[in-house]
C-alpha cells in the first residue's frame, strides 16, 4: 500500500509542475538501448526503465564519440563495424551513457573537494569554539546554552515546510522552477515564526532570564539558518558550489572570531549568541546573490504554485520535523528528566560527537544531484551508485567511529576541563551514531529520489516516537552509575534509534540497495573493528592514548587492505582522476 501511494504521489507531482524547455544537461534524444554501471559489476544491463515522455538523460557526447568510459579504454578492443545498423547506434548509446555517468561523477567529485576544503576550515573554527565555550561556561552554564540552542531548533523546525528536500529533488532538472515558489515560502516562514516565538515564551516562562534571552536569539538565528539551508540546496542542485564554499568559511570565521572575543570579555550567556546571528544574516545576503547568479532566482509571488509545492512538500515537511526533533529531543528531554550538570556533560559530548558529521553536507549536497540525474537516465545506474556509496560510507565511517569511542576519555580531557570528564561515557555510546547517521542520510536520499516520501515520513515519525520511549527506558537504568550516567542512557537510546531506522530504510529499498561486494566489505569492516577493539582493550596495555589510537588506526588500515576492504586500484583511479581533473 505504501509503495502504491508513494508512486501515485510522485506521478501527481509531475502533473502539476510544467516541464521547462531548458533543462540541465540533456541530449537530443534518449538512446534506444542502454548499458548501465552494472556492466562494471559483471551483470547484464536491463533495458532503460525511464518512463515514456520523461526528460532525456544528462548531457553527453554524440553517439559514437571517442570519449573514455568508466572503464579504461584499453579494456575494450576495437570492434569491426557490425552488419546490423542497430548495433552501431547501440554502441554509440553505450558510450554516451558511460560518458554521462563519468561526467556526473567528475562534477560531483570536484564539488565534493570544494565543499570538503571549505568544511575543513569551517569545522576548524567550530572546533575551537566547541572547546572554548564549555571551558568558559562550565557544566551548568553550558547546559543552559545547549538547552537554549536545542529548544530553539526544536521549536523552529516547523518553519522549514519541507521545501529543502523538494528543491533537492526538482531543481537539479528544473532550476528555473525555484523562482515560482521561493518568495511564497519565505513569507510563509516569517508568518509562522510569530506564533512560535509566543509559544517559546510561554514554555520557558519558569526558566532563568538568561536562558529565555538566549533561546529567543537562537530562534532568530534559526530563521536565517533555515533560509540559508534553502539557498545551499539550490546551489548544490545547480552544481555551482563555489559561492557556498566561500560563504561557509566567511560565516564560520565571523562566528568563531566573535564568540572567541566575547568569551574573552566574559560577557553574559545570551550575548554569546550574537556572533552566530550576525554570521547567519550576512551569509543569507551572500547566498541569495549567489543563487540569483546560479539559477536565475527571482522574487515573484505565485500563490497557486506555492500552494501546490506546499502540498507536494508536506511529506518532506513531516519527515524534516521528525528528523530535527529526533536530533534535538535528547538534550531537551534530559533537561526536564535530569536537569543540571548532567545536561552539560551530555551536551559537551554530543557537541564533540557532531564534529564527526562534517562530511554530511557533502553526502547530501553532492550525491543528490548526481543520483537524481542517474535515476533520470536509468534506474540501474542509480542503484549501482547507491551500492558503492553505501559501501564507501561504511568502510570510511566505521574506523572513525571506533577511534572516537576508544579515545573518548582522552578527547574529553584534551578538549574540555576536568569538570566534563563524566561526559566520556556519553561520547562512547554516541560513537555508533557517526556511521549510522551517514548511512541513514544516504538511504534517506535514495528513497527521496525514488519518490518514496511518505515512506521516509512514516519511518522518521516512528523513530521520533521511539526516541523518548527509549530515553525514558534507558536513563533510569544508567543514571545510578554515577556522574554522566544519565547522559550515557540518552546516548544509548539515540544509537539504538539510529540503528532501527537504518534497518527499516534498507528493508524498504530492497535487495537492489546491496550486492555481494558491498555486503562482504561491510561484514569485513565490522569484523576488523571488533578485532581492533579487542586488541585495544586486552593487548595494548597502558601506553599513551595517542600511541594506542595510532596503533589502532594502522592495524585497521593494514587489515582492511588485506581483506580488500580498501582497494588500492580504486584509490589510484581516484588519484588519477584528480591529476587529470576528471578527463
Amino acid at each position: 500500500m505504501a509503495d502504491t501511494d508513494d508512486r501515485k504521489q510522485g506521478a501527481d507531482a509531475d502533473d502539476f509542475i510544467p516541464e521547462y524547455a531548458s533543462v540541465h544537461m540533456r541530449v537530443a534524444a534518449p538512446p534506444p538501448e542502454r548499458v548501465s554501471v552494472r556492466k562494471l559489476e559483471g551483470a547484464p544491463a536491463p533495458p532503460s526503465s525511464r518512463r515514456p515522455g520523461a526528460p532525456p538523460p544528462a548531457s553527453s557526447p554524440a553517439p559514437g564519440s571517442t570519449d573514455s568510459t568508466l572503464t579504461d579504454a584499453t579494456d575494450t578492443p576495437p570492434v569491426a563495424p557490425p552488419d546490423d545498423p542497430g548495433a552501431v547506434s547501440s554502441e554509440g548509446a553505450e558510450r554516451a551513457s558511460a560518458h554521462a555517468i563519468r561526467k556526473e561523477g567528475t562534477v560531483a567529485f570536484f564539488n565534493a573537494l570544494k565543499l570538503a576544503a571549505s568544511l575543513s576550515l569551517t569545522w576548524s573554527v567550530a572546533l575551537i569554539v566547541t572547546f572554548k565555550l564549555p571551558r568558559y561556561l562550565g557544566p551548568l552554564k553550558y547546559g543552559y546554552y545547549s538547552f537554549a540552542e536545542s529548544f530553539a531548533a526544536t521549536l523552529f523546525v516547523f518553519i522549514g515546510l519541507g521545501v529543502d528536500t523538494y528543491v533537492q529533488r526538482e531543481v537539479p532538472v528544473r532550476p528555473k522552477h525555484a523562482s515560482d515558489f521561493f518568495l511564497g515560502f519565505t513569507l510563509a516562514r516569517l508568518v509562522l515564526s510569530l506564533p512560535l516565538f509566543l509559544a517559546g515564551a510561554l514554555i520557558l516562562h519558569a526558566k532563568p532570564a538568561e536562558v529565555q534571552a538566549a533561546a529567543f536569539l537562537f530562534g532568530v538565528v534559526q530563521i536565517f539558518t533555515t533560509m540559508n539551508e534553502t539557498f545551499a540546496k539550490m546551489l548544490q542542485a545547480s552544481t555551482n558550489v563555489g559561492g557556498l564554499a566561500v560563504s561557509n568559511v566567511v560565516a564560520k570565521i565571523l562566528w568563531g572570531g566573535g564568540a572567541f572575543l566575547l568569551v574573552t570579555l566574559e560577557v553574559p550567556l545570551a550575548y554569546l549568541v550574537l556572533p552566530m546571528l550576525a554570521a547567519e544574516a550576512l551569509k543569507a545576503c551572500f547566498l541569495y546573490a549567489a543563487a540569483r547568479r546560479a539559477i536565475g532566482l527571482e522574487l515573484k509571488l505565485d500563490l497557486g504554485v506555492t500552494r501546490a509545492v506546499i502540498r507536494e512538500s508536506f511529506p518532506f515537511f513531516a519527515s524534516a520535523i521528525a528528523v530535527t526533533l529526533g536530533q534535538k529531543l535528547d538534550v531537551t528531554m534530559l533537561e526536564f528528566i535530569n536537569p543540571g550538570e548532567e545536561v552539560g556533560y551530555y551536551g559537551s559530548a554530543r557537541q564533540i560527537a557532531t564534529l564527526s558529521a562534517f562530511l554530511a553536507p557533502i553526502v547530501s549536497g553532492v550525491l543528490i544531484p548526481m543520483m537524481r540525474r542517474a535515476h533520470e537516465r536509468n534506474e540501474e545506474d542509480f542503484y549501482a551508485i547507491l551500492r558503492r556509496c553505501l559501501e564507501g560510507v561504511v568502510v570510511v565511517a566505521v574506523p572513525v567511529t571506533l577511534l572516537f569511542a576508544l579515545g573518548a576519555d582522552y578527547f574529553i580531557a584534551l578538549a574540555l576541563r576536568k569538570d566534563f570528564a563524566p561526559g566520556a561515557s556519553s561520547m562512547q555510546y554516541l560513537a555508533p551514531t557517526f556511521v549510522l547517521s551517514y548511512g541513514n542520510v544516504l538511504l534517506w536520499v535514495a528513497l527521496m529520489i525514488l519518490k518514496r516520501s511518505w515512506t521516509i515520513s512514516i519511518v522518521s515519525i516512528g523513530g521520533l516516537v521511539a526516541l523518548p520511549i527509549l530515553i525514558l527506558a534507558f536513563v533510569p537504568l544508567t543514571r545510578g552509575l554515577g556522574p554522566g550516567g544519565a547522559g550515557m542512557g540518552a546516548a544509548l537510546a539515540v544509537s539504538v534509534r539510529e540503528l532501527v531506522v537504518l534497518l527499516i530504510f534498507l528493508y524498504y529499498l530492497g535487495r537492489k540497495a546491496t550486492d555481494r561486494r558491498s555486503i562482504a566489505s561491510i561484514a569485513a569492516t565490522l569484523a576488523i573493528a571488533a578485532a581492533v577493539f579487542a586488541m585495544h582493550r586486552f593487548l595494548l596495555g597502558s601506553a599513551h592514548p595517542l600511541v594506542l589510537l595510532a596503533i589502532d588506526g594502522v592495524v585497521f588500515l593494514v587489515l582492511g587492505l588485506v581483506a580488500r576492504v580498501y582497494r588500492v586500484g580504486e584509490m589510484l583511479s581516484v588519484l588519477k582522476l584528480i591529476k587529470n581533473r576528471g578527463r
